[in-house]
């Protein structure tokens, strides 16, 4: 429906409707013309920096040196202990919660679990003495795991659950931090305790992952990914500062060609942006008006609003208009379902049965489908039942199930998956997902190709099982376990 016809639908609307119309084009309009004169109010620029910029800014030169140091040799006056290994089960591909090595207890001490020596020694070595030192200064404390495979598990929930059986970090603050990667997932999952939360925020440990993680991961140089993630973790926890510059990193420039650069760029883009909405907004409107004043039921109208879709792209992209736009939408679908219906065979009033009443006119297929709530159904009847009439519509889990080839009803959906074959640096894996009908029993399995795990480039030189990391110094270790910490399920993921 084009432009023309959208205007056509304006001017067929109600008084309210033409008031909420006339409020979206005057908002249009006082947008498009901020950006005709947003060069002259630029006469001195105030630009906040993202993330990506503040993280990889340069600090003053006292923090510098200070971290140029630190790196070098850490706390100057810090002795190191001997940070001893756990020990390891060879043969273990799949790992359970419970049987994943811890890195602290008898005998045993440091931040790392790695049973495959996916780390080099080097590279473990030098993350043991950057946590101990961040432990010993800031208290909070850190373990890094490396899993060949959890099975079906997901990575998210194995995190917290081997997060609460260490209790990683100090009882009292809940200053605790799990870095969980599982390589056939190729996925890493950072946990972080209540403590750490304001500071280790979702954000910055997404931007963690992505910026010093991923780039190594995907070359497989785990080692030095996984350094340059735990540097700037410790930098954050030991320099609060340098959290706050992320969302407060302002720079003032004099009015100067840049500015007034800025200030062309700026108002063509809110110029740009404005038109865009308010054409946008008056072609979806249209859309939403040609089914409104259609000859179709309100059962047809119903379905034809649901599949405009906006999405959440749009919401975000263009907020003014289609926020607007969505409420309508949901507005009047809730009309074109719940209003009075008559029958079609004796024009007789219909009364719509609650859920409860419906269930003794519907099949027990169907009733299983609301269940699953894969499907809602409506069930509309006469005063003297001499006409029912069963009205469909898809339901929360309507995306989660499938219509079953044998039965037809919508209960066919994914029961389990099993990797039968994990993946390694030569050869790719399998997985097995098994699906299975709630009605009708019917099952189905689809065998799903994992790739292969990319090779470390640097060669593991870490000892075998149970053997002791000699530092700099000796010294006895601080604690034979973790803390008692809590998990806050807070924290981010990445994907590589």
């Amino acid at each position: 429906m084009g432009f023309r016809s959208g205007l056509g639908s304006i001017i067929r609307l109600n008084h309210h409707e033409r008031v909420a119309v006339s409020r979206f084009l005057v908002i249009s309009f006082l947008l498009v013309s901020y950006g005709s004169f947003a060069q002259n109010e630029l006469e001195t620029a105030v630009i906040t920096d993202v993330l990506d910029s503040t993280v990889h800014a340069v600090p003053e030169q006292s923090a510098v040196q200070q971290m140029a140091n630190t790196k070098e040799t850490g706390h100057s006056d810090l002795a190191y202990p001997n940070f001893v290994a756990p020990s390891y089960e060879h043969g273990i591909s799949t790992y359970t919660i419970e049987r994943v090595p811890s890195p602290r207890g008898n005998g045993i001490f440091g931040y790392v679990s790695d049973p495959w020596d996916y780390i080099s020694h080097d590279d473990e070595l030098r993350i043991n003495q950057l946590l101990y030192g961040l432990e010993k200064k800031a208290t909070a404390e850190v373990a890094i795991v490396m899993l060949p495979s959890i099975g079906t598990e997901v990575p998210k929930d194995f995190a917290v659950g081997l997060f609460r059986e260490w209790g990683i970090g100090k009882s009292d603050t809940n200053n605790g931090l799990l870095i969980l990667t599982v390589m056939d997932q190729r996925r890493t999952e950072f946990e972080t305790g209540y403590g750490l939360e304001p500071v280790l925020t979702d954000v910055i440990c997404y931007r963690i992952g992505t910026q010093e993680m991923v780039p190594n991961f995907r070359q497989g140089d785990y080692g030095a990914g996984m350094v340059a993630a735990v540097e700037r973790i410790k930098q954050f926890l030991e320099h609060p500062d340098s959290v706050a510059e992320i969302y407060s990193n302002e720079v003032q420039f004099e009015s100067n060609a840049d500015t007034n650069f800025l200030g062309v760029v700026i108002g063509v883009f809110l110029l740009v942006y404005g038109l865009i909405c308010l054409i946008t907004g008056i072609l979806q409107y249209s859309r939403l008006q040609g089914i409104e004043h259609s000859k179709d039921d309100f059962y047809d109208k119903y379905h034809r609003l649901d599949k405009v879709s906006f999405g959440c792209l749009l919401l975000f992209l263009l907020p003014l208009p289609f926020v607007w736009l969505n409420r309508l939408a949901k507005k009047r679908l809730k009309k074109y379902r719940y209003a009075p219906r008559y029958s079609k065979v004796n024009g007789m009033p219909m009364t719509l049965k609650d859920e409860w009443a419906e269930n003794a006119y519907l099949e027990v297929a169907q009733v299983l489908e609301e269940k699953l709530n894969s499907v809602r159904y409506d069930v509309w009847v006469t005063d003297d039942q001499s006409d029912v009439m069963v009205l469909e519509y898809e339901g929360p889990n309507g995306r989660k199930y499938d219509d079953c080839v044998a039965c037809g009803y919508r209960t066919f959906g994914k029961k389990s998956s099993t990797v039968t074959k994990a993946p390694s640096y030569d050869y790719g894996g399998e997985r097995v997902d098994y699906y299975e009908c709630r009605n009708c029993n019917f099952q189905e399995s689809k065998t799903v190709e994992l790739d292969t795990i990319p090779r470390p480039t640097s060669s593991s030189s870490s000892s075998s099982s149970g053997s002791s990391y000699s530092a700099s110094s000796s010294g006895s270790s601080s604690s034979s376990s973790f803390g008692g910490g809590s998990s806050g399920g807070g924290g981010a993921g990445v994907s590589w």
